[in-house]
């Protein structure tokens, strides 16, 4: 029996309604997720399906919606995770919030939970940054530089992409899930 390798996690951060999800949906301009590159829009209210193939071996795991928002606490989310990917070689996509929120913790507190459970080969936290609403990532938390705290994590990369406009980092986010 094989064990589940998760290859790559990559989490969107911004605060609750500034396009995080917007933002996984425009992966769906990769053509590999199946959409011709045209990516669904919210407003179908069709629910997308959760695991995706990105060759033969990888599967990738996508979560539009956070485990603040759901109300999970870090460990609901890592079996819910755990539970949809199963075993083989696997991608993750989701969002995560910046601060504690329910029953989830801070981004960083998140993110160490996610790699003690997973032991991802590279993790990447992409902030929304402007965010949709034009805030920087320095007033999510304005008394932490969480660039810095996420740094300090080994196999954490961290980059900061502009959310004003919907639609427009899709295939940037997807190339991190290229293996060629």
């Amino acid at each position: 029996m094989m064990n589940l390798f998760l290859e790559r996690a990559l989490f969107v951060v911004a605060p609750q309604d500034s396009g995080k999800s917007t933002t996984l949906r425009s992966l769906f301009q990769d053509r590999r997720l199946g959409t011709e590159g045209v990516p669904p829009s919210a407003a179908d209210h069709k629910r997308l399906p959760e695991i995706y193939h990105l060759s033969n071996e990888r599967r990738l795991y996508l979560r539009l919606t956070s485990p603040h928002e759901y109300g999970e606490t870090p460990k609901e989310f890592i079996e819910k995770t755990k539970g949809k990917m199963g075993s083989g070689r696997w991608c993750f996509a989701g969002p995560f919030q910046p601060d504690a929120f329910r029953n989830m913790p801070d981004v960083v507190a998140s993110v160490e939970a996610f790699i003690r459970a997973f032991n991802p080969e590279r993790l990447r936290v992409a902030f929304l940054s402007p965010n949709r609403h034009g805030q920087e990532v320095d007033v999510f938390l304005p008394s932490r530089d969480l660039r810095k705290e996420l740094l300090s994590i080994e196999s954490v990369e961290v980059l900061c992409i502009d959310g004003r406009e919907r639609g427009k980092n899709g295939l940037l986010l997807a190339d991190f899930f290229d293996f060629t």
